[in-house]
């Protein structure tokens, strides 16, 4: 193997990029394409790797067809039993955190248990008075502080019906 396209110097290259810290990083998977290109002479070695640190994660839910129904931050958690929140206080922190239309309008609001993440408070926007199917949103927040968790878009029967 050429040692100028291994991955080992692949990782020895994006260690010597990122810097020491965080220093219980690790390259968990490297991925490698090698390509001739005639223009220059020389075979072009581009490298994908897959590195865990201590970050937190944004997992981003899609639909059946590709569509981007939503997200969950998973560096957030809830609550380890229900609580009571106010509704006033939950809407103006959403709508702030996300910047939502000030008419925003808040519908159901329920505690909920969001595995694996604990007890959170589950609430239905509506972005507009007359809300299309786009225009309601799912909202999931920490009830000690009432930032966002998880966001889903859409209505859920117009999402089933999508499927």
């Amino acid at each position: 193997m050429n040692p100028h396209t291994s991955p080992e110097r692949a990782v020895t290259e994006i260690e010597q990029a990122l810097g020491p810290e965080p220093l219980n990083r690790r390259v968990v998977h490297c991925e490698a394409d090698e390509e001739w290109y005639p223009e220059t002479l020389r075979n072009v070695s581009a490298h994908r790797l897959n590195v865990l640190a201590p970050a937190a994660d944004i997992v981003v839910f899609f639909d059946a067809r590709g569509n981007e129904v939503g997200w969950r931050d998973d560096g957030r958690t809830g609550a380890p039993q229900p609580a009571w929140i106010d509704r006033n206080a939950f809407l103006q922190v959403v709508v702030s955190e996300l910047e939502l239309p000030r008419e925003t309008w808040l519908g159901d609001l329920t505690p909920e248990e969001l595995p694996p993440l604990g007890w959170t408070h589950a609430g239905v926007l509506f972005l507009k008075p007359v809300p299309g199917p786009a225009d309601v949103l799912r909202v999931w927040v920490d009830p000690a502080d009432l930032r966002v968790i998880q966001c889903l878009y859409g209505r859920i029967d117009a999402a089933v019906e999508q499927a």
